[in-house]
């Protein structure tokens, strides 16, 4: 009777052990899971970089959910998208950015606007030329910078404005060059490269002891609305959808912290 109550009592100890392994496996194997971290991928504007930064940044600490940022002009992010087939949001410097992803068939769901994208004139300390409205760069001397119409929000807005003055034709002429971004033309006009330019307000918010800033008569400018955008690529759309509220609800602080326009 003692061998069989010794044996039974082997058998309950082996199958606990067993079990209690087995558990432990499957512990293991559901803390793994949990621990392995959640990314969003994000195409952004380059004139947007410094908000959506803070924007990502302040969302992976309420989160935990990582959002990787790649920047660039909005025409060039456009090509990688089509190009990967890849990521979760599109956020460009305007919305006919995301409009022409709509028709491509790339874009989910748009948030928006987030904010403005406002075009203003720029000149070298002092205003050399003497500019002081949207028609005064067809005048003779005028070395005009501006961003890529292609590749840029601003640079595209930049057209409708100059077409609204009926002389297009005469602005164009003094047009010396078509940079990368906003950034690139404020740059150039620091160093004398061009006596005026056409950036976004917010592009000339640290460096305005270095220019003169002309604002562009309401009736000829063209404000762009910044929205967000879902690629149709993403497999997290529950995650996405809270990303693009949470930007919608803080972005704009953020952005007028930068110096952009939310109104």
């Amino acid at each position: 009777m003692d061998n069989k109550v010794k044996l039974r009592s082997m058998i309950f100890v082996a199958i606990l052990s067993v079990s209690l392994l087995l558990l432990g496996g499957c512990s293991k194997e559901v803390v793994q899971k949990h621990e392995e971290p959640k990314t969003l991928f994000a195409y952004v504007g380059a004139n947007l970089k410094n908000p959506v930064s803070d924007l990502a940044e302040s969302y992976e600490k309420k989160t935990g959910v990582k959002v990787e940022l790649t920047f660039n002009n909005s025409g060039a992010l456009m090509n990688q998208i089509e190009t990967t087939k890849k990521g979760d949001i599109y956020m460009p410097g305007g919305a006919p950015f995301v409009e022409n992803a709509k028709k491509k068939g790339i874009i989910d769901q748009v948030m928006g606007p987030i904010a403005y994208h406002t075009p203003v004139i720029i000149t070298p300390k002092g205003n050399p030329e003497q500019v002081s409205r949207i028609e005064d760069l067809s005048k003779e001397g005028i070395k005009l910078v501006i961003p890529d119409k292609e590749a840029t929000a601003i640079g595209r807005t930049a057209y409708k404005i100059f077409n609204k003055t009926g002389k297009s034709a005469e602005i164009e002429k003094n047009i010396i060059a078509n940079l990368e971004t906003p950034a690139k033309v404020l740059a150039a006009i620091t160093m004398g490269q061009g006596n005026v330019g056409i950036v976004e307000y917010s592009n000339t918010f640290k460096d305005k002891d270095k220019i003169e800033i002309i604002l562009i008569d309401p009736s000829v400018n063209e404000v762009e609305q910044i929205p967000v955008a879902s690629l149709v690529y993403s497999t997290n759309k529950e995650l996405v959808a809270d990303f693009m509220h949470y930007v919608q609800e803080n972005g704009p602080a953020v952005f007028e912290k930068y110096g952009f326009k939310t109104k």
